[in-house]
């Protein structure tokens, strides 16, 4: 498998994501074809990842098996298998990975530095080749009128389920209070406080954004809505 313009994305379970969060979806910033989700839950880090290359997509599998943290870093070394899908000949390619995963500059975004040394497979032709992506945090960016729909907020990846919304936010408001409503506009349910409360994004639907009156509105874990715009409310870089 020749692996040029190659399209990543990995993650694990993203709509059971609840709590603290363990994973995070990382993606290339220039060509924007590089996506990858790492779980780093303590007894299990693993992920998976989707790659393109060419007219042919491919499921692949992360599976960690070392993992150690050094001077504001974190190292992850494991094993990668992925397999085309669709239609034509299977191909199928294996070997072991690696993964760093750091903040980016001086600022609190993340970035991952992702190393794939392709050892094996079937019909695989690129065994014996080495392929690095650096990664940055694909953090929601809300749009000229500082909302977040469904087009800029729903970049979290799910195996299963595609692009699905981010799922973790904190309050922005200048009072430092979100009215969390039982409707869009509706009646107040509950409040969100800044530096006290996450708000948590309802995924078992995938996207948690609704549309009323034009506006955009996020569902929470609570069953309420928040305005989805910058003002009120900003997504939390993962893991917390």
């Amino acid at each position: 498998m020749k692996r040029v313009n190659l399209w990543f994305s990995a993650g694990v379970l993203a709509l059971m994501w609840c709590g603290a969060a363990s994973a995070t979806t990382y993606i290339n910033p220039t060509t924007r074809k590089t996506t990858l989700n790492l779980s780093e839950k303590v007894n299990n880090p693993n992920g998976f990842y989707f790659t393109k290359v060419g007219n042919r997509d491919f499921l692949g599998n992360i599976q960690i098996t070392r993992s150690e943290g050094a001077a504001g870093s974190y190292y992850y070394n494991g094993t990668f298998k992925d397999s085309s899908t669709g239609p034509g000949r299977k191909i199928i390619c294996s070997g072991d990975i690696a993964i760093v995963r750091r903040q980016v500059g001086r600022s609190g975004q993340l970035g991952a530095e992702v190393t794939w040394k392709v050892k094996g497979g079937q019909n695989c032709t690129s065994v014996g080749q080495t392929f690095k992506v650096n990664l940055v945090e694909l953090l929601p960016r809300s749009n000229a009128s500082g909302d977040y729909t469904a087009s800029n907020a729903n970049t979290w990846l799910s195996e299963t389920s595609g692009s699905v919304t981010w799922p973790a936010w904190r309050v922005t408001s200048r009072d430092g209070e979100l009215n969390c409503r039982q409707t869009p506009n509706g009646a107040i349910k509950r409040v969100y406080r800044a530096n006290r409360d996450t708000i948590s994004a309802e995924l078992r639907g995938g996207n948690a954004i609704a549309i009323a009156n034009g506006e955009p509105w996020l569902l929470t874990r609570q069953g309420c809505y928040v305005r989805a715009n910058s003002q009120y409310l900003q997504p939390v870089s993962l893991p917390e």
